[in-house]
């Protein structure tokens, strides 16, 4: 019996290598094919200061010294905002879904420095230590310190990073600035949904040696396993996502780039012990096709088509292949043109579900339960094994 025992976690163990290995290899290609940004693009040049880097630390000393019981820490996006205005820089409060999109209080840099934004759809912190990897933020175990670089996070996806804007067309905007109106949004360039925004070139000087010694010895950073604990402080996916800031009536491809971003952040319903067992359903899809746009005055359809062959829902996995019809309800606001999402199910690309199921995989076998031959983890790593062989399938 227990030769039998043995043998099948070696079955086990073998197959969720190989299918991790396929995995990897789908997601890097699915990486490559992905379309990259024109660098010939004409770039914003707004005339704004950033945070300096002295300033960025003071910002990491707030973060460091806040005390976890600082009332209205409900989420990581209110964390960051007590944060930066307990450091003297106040911004009109936005979730991390808005600050992962941009906010007209930062702008994006390519290289980030002590201090800056770190984010993810769902998930926001403030960059530590940029050589190390580390930021600060608040999980599910509470406030601390995590690399940004470990096989969870990587499995959100590429992070985005953001600097605060210190001073606009010459007026002053930091911790001693004077009430005044706000300041007039970045000058943006219309390129699909997408949104052109200027990065930094080079990279910003890191804090020195003193001040990471003093930040990592009181803010410890944590395993990367233990980084899959932040469920309970990340926000709740939205039911919508914008599609173009503008008033004109959006293309089918700009409602097609934006159904998949959003199912990019959907995705982030499969980070969970058991992702076979989900309170909403989820379809994993193949293919995704916008036949037509309707629009009448402030309202509209969006017509999709969709070609899936994994559906979960509470009752488990499906995998009967399916090409279904689906309408995403599009309104207009003074922000822009918005797809809501339908209330039935949450659709998710193919390649996000393959990268974070691989990832919580890899993170199986790294477990200490993994080590002790534990049943139960054999029989979740088996699970999924199933859910990633049926979606590897041609």
């Amino acid at each position: 019996m227990k030769k039998t025992h043995s043998c099948a976690q070696s079955f086990v163990a073998n197959h969720a290598l190989r299918v991790l290995c396929c995995a990897c290899a789908l997601w890097a290609t699915s990486a490559q094919a992905a379309p990259q940004a024109d660098p010939a693009a004409p770039k914003a040049s707004p005339a704004v200061r950033l945070v300096s880097a002295k300033q960025g630390r003071a910002i990491v000393d707030a973060a460091v010294d806040l005390d976890p019981s600082t009332p209205g820490a409900q989420d990581c996006s209110h964390v960051v905002h007590q944060i930066y205005s307990l450091a003297g820089y106040e911004y009109s409060y936005a979730n991390s879904f808005d600050l992962y999109a941009g906010h007209q209080k930062f702008r994006r840099v390519r290289y980030p420095q002590a201090g800056d934004l770190v984010a993810w759809p769902g998930h926001v912190g403030i960059v530590l230590e940029p050589r190390q990897h580390t930021f600060y933020s608040l999980v599910r175990s509470g406030l601390q310190a995590e690399d940004y670089q470990g096989p969870y996070w990587r499995s959100r996806g590429k992070p985005r990073f953001y600097r605060y804007v210190a001073a606009i067309a010459g007026r002053v905007e930091s911790a001693e600035a004077k009430q005044g109106s706000p300041p007039r949004p970045p000058a943006t360039a219309r390129n699909g949904n997408a949104v052109a925004i200027a990065e930094r070139d080079e990279p910003e000087p890191t804090p020195s040696k003193q001040a990471v010694q003093e930040a990592s010895e009181r803010t410890p950073v944590m395993a990367s396993r233990n980084a899959r604990a932040d469920e309970s402080a990340r926000e709740s996916i939205p039911s919508s996502i914008l599609i173009s800031a503008e008033q004109l009536k959006p293309t089918a491809d700009e409602v097609a780039g934006a159904i998949s971003e959003f199912g990019n952040v959907a995705a982030n319903e499969l980070q969970t012990d058991e992702p076979l067992r989900l309170h909403q359903p989820v379809v994993i899809f193949d293919q995704l096709r916008v036949e037509r746009v309707e629009i009448k005055r402030d309202k509209g359809w969006a017509h999709l088509e969709i070609e899936s062959h994994v559906r979960i829902t509470g009752d488990g996995a499906d995998f009967k292949r399916r090409n279904e019809k689906v309408r995403w309800e599009l309104r207009r606001s003074e922000k822009g043109w918005t797809a809501v999402a339908p209330r039935e199910a949450r659709y998710v690309p193919r390649d996000a579900a393959v990268r974070i199921l691989a990832a919580q995989l890899a993170q199986l076998t790294e477990s200490d339960a993994a080590t002790r031959h534990d049943d139960a983890l054999i029989g979740q790593e088996a699970r999924i094994v199933n859910l990633l062989s049926a979606l590897l399938e041609k």
